[in-house]
């Protein structure tokens, strides 16, 4: 699914002491409870009206959720009319700063 002009986005990032948790919340029509458990799949859409012609494949979140479980997370939605939310958790295991390179 999605929203249309005006939909308000919201991003947050919050650490913990082995995670990483990313949020993506905004306040559009929402994602029908039938459809949630499907919008990580591959060619899923929830607009049917939308085809590939007018730019829709399907594959935007699936290709998230492949590249967050290929770093040992997760991905959830939860949604209802006005508020979906996306929440990507991954883990700190192993993570390095990157050093600064001179300029």
């Amino acid at each position: 699914m999605h929203t249309g002009p005006g939909t308000i986005v919201t991003t947050r990032l919050s650490t913990g002491p082995t995670h990483v948790v990313l949020q993506v919340i905004d306040n559009g029509p929402g994602i029908p409870a039938a459809l949630q458990s499907e919008v990580f799949e591959r060619f899923a859409r929830g607009d049917t009206s939308r085809s590939r012609q007018a730019g829709s494949t399907g594959l935007g979140l699936a290709i998230v959720s492949a590249v967050v479980k290929a770093h040992n997370g997760t991905i959830t939605v939860s949604s209802s009319p006005g508020y979906t939310e996306f929440a990507v958790r991954l883990p700190l295991d192993g993570w390095q700063p990157l050093e600064s390179s001179p300029r």
